[in-house]
């Protein structure tokens, strides 16, 4: 009898835990439904491209321009300094403009139609996008470099001085 009584009420939490997780599972299914997708029906994720861009950004703002604005001279002597911000805002206008443009590997979460056609938060990330070029500019230039491009994935700067473009290289180590 104790033994029937146990399967009973096993089976009585079984079935309300079964229950919530259709529930949990419905909810889950509702939002994917909702979801923006690109041409090719694949789902679009756009609070995961969003947060791609803005962490890469964050950095600019939160790292590498303090440090430049508290010690320019001992920020841009240390090695790669320039590089790796250079890199980091490419790499959010990677994904901000669903790879299009920018430095970025395929795979990475981005929008394949572009921000502005995808989602409307997007919009609001154009203005912080444009902020923190121009704190990487300024840096660039007061080391006395001017940012190239992006070719095959390898970030590139010329000599302001001298015109000379650098190669992948000597860009890295800027």
């Amino acid at each position: 009898m104790r033994a029937l009584v146990i399967v009973i009420v096993s089976l009585f939490i079984s079935v309300q835990s079964f229950g919530q997780l259709g529930g949990v599972l419905k909810k889950a299914k509702d939002k994917a439904a909702s979801e923006a997708t690109s041409m090719d029906g694949k789902g679009v994720q756009p609070d995961a491209c969003i947060s791609n861009v803005e962490g890469r950004l964050k950095s600019i703002n939160d790292s590498y321009y303090p440090k430049f604005q508290k010690d320019a001279k001992g920020y841009l002597g240390s090695p790669s300094a320039l590089w790796f911000a250079r890199k980091d805002f490419e790499a959010a206008r990677y994904f901000y403009t669903g790879g299009k443009q920018g430095y970025g590997r395929p795979g990475a979460v981005t929008c394949d139609q572009g921000p502005a056609t995808i989602d409307p938060r997007y919009k609001a990330l154009k203005d912080k996008m444009d902020a923190a070029e121009a704190k990487v500019k300024e840096m660039e230039k007061a080391k006395g470099y001017e940012f190239v491009g992006v070719k095959d994935n390898n970030i590139l700067y010329k000599d302001i001085k001298t015109g000379k473009e650098l190669s992948a290289d000597e860009s890295g180590n800027i």
